[in-house]
Order: structure tokens, then C-alpha cells, then sequence
């Protein structure tokens, strides 16, 4: 599927093509429309002006359920290790 739709996905692919590069930062165009900038070590190794890229974003159950139980432990210790509230 690509792009976003009303209802829920379980993932998404999208086409980013990548506009401009500058000082670390990359303007990526998405599906033909919105523009975002992220950061150019989020992109393939090599990737430049010019460059069109097929993203896939995923929901990762199990490395979810890891986290969170890894915060869970972290709450039984006594303590959110001094970087704020968790919420489970």
C-alpha cells in the first residue's frame, strides 16, 4: 500500500525522494507531496540528491512488549532513572 488511508494499517510504504542535503540535514519529498527533513544518517549509505527510496513503516509488537516490560522493571526498582514519569 502506499501512502497513508482512513483506516488503520498494520504497515505502510511510502516513496520518499530525497530533494537536498545540507549541513547533516536531508529534505526528503514523501509520496509526492509533504516535505520533511530528517537527519542524513537515517539514509542508506550513499544516498543523494536525486535518490528515490521505498519506505516501509511497520508496527514492531515484540520489541513493544520488550520495552515495556523493560519500563515495568525499571518502576519495580523504585525509580523512572531520573528521565520523567513512565506510563505503562
Amino acid at each position: 500500500m502506499t501512502g497513508a488511508s482512513a483506516s488503520p494499517q498494520t504497515d505502510i510504504t511510502t516513496t520518499w525522494v530525497v530533494d537536498q542535503i545540507d549541513n547533516g540535514i536531508a529534505s526528503i519529498e514523501v509520496d509526492g507531496g509533504t516535505m520533511i527533513s530528517i537527519p542524513r544518517a537515517m539514509l542508506p549509505k550513499g544516498a543523494k540528491e536525486g535518490d528515490v527510496l521505498r519506505v516501509n513503516i511497520a508496527l514492531d509488537p515484540a520489541e513493544q512488549a520488550k520495552r515495556l516490560a523493560q519500563s515495568a522493571a525499571q518502576i519495580a526498582k523504585g525509580g523512572t532513572g531520573g528521565k520523567g514519569n513512565i506510563t505503562l
